[in-house]
């Protein structure tokens, strides 16, 4: 197992990994440590693929308008499992509901009661 520390002296920060040190300032310490972390996450994100594609298929399925990913080939892998595992029906107690309305919506006015009818 890798061995890594970081310290501070000064206004540097002082990397070390296996014995070997990287000195650097401050300011450089900051944009290394963004960077590491945009890296790990897009690692992350490959190594828990599995996962993200089945959540990610869920929300399709439901209709749901966002995403888990931006990467588009873990989500063509969500768009066919979303398409093609059945069983995702059991991981949604009762179903997807529509929200769709069927017909075509009037607008009824009483006469009578606005006072425009017989008798008026």
């Amino acid at each position: 197992m890798t061995n890594v520390r970081v310290h501070q002296e000064g206004p540097e920060v002082l990397l070390v990994i296996d014995g070997r040190a990287l000195q650097m300032p401050w300011n450089v310490a900051l944009d290394v440590s963004k960077a590491l972390q945009i890296k790990a996450r897009k690692a992350e994100e490959i190594a828990k693929a599995e996962g993200i594609i089945f959540d990610q298929a869920l929300l399709i399925r439901t209709g749901a308008p966002l995403g888990f990913t931006d990467n588009p080939d873990i989500q063509k892998e969500a768009a066919k499992e979303a398409a093609h595992n059945g069983d995702l029906r059991k991981y949604l107690p009762g179903g997807v509901k529509a929200t769709e309305q069927f017909g075509n919506p009037t607008v009824r006015h009483n006469a009578e009661r606005n006072g425009h009818g017989k008798g008026s």
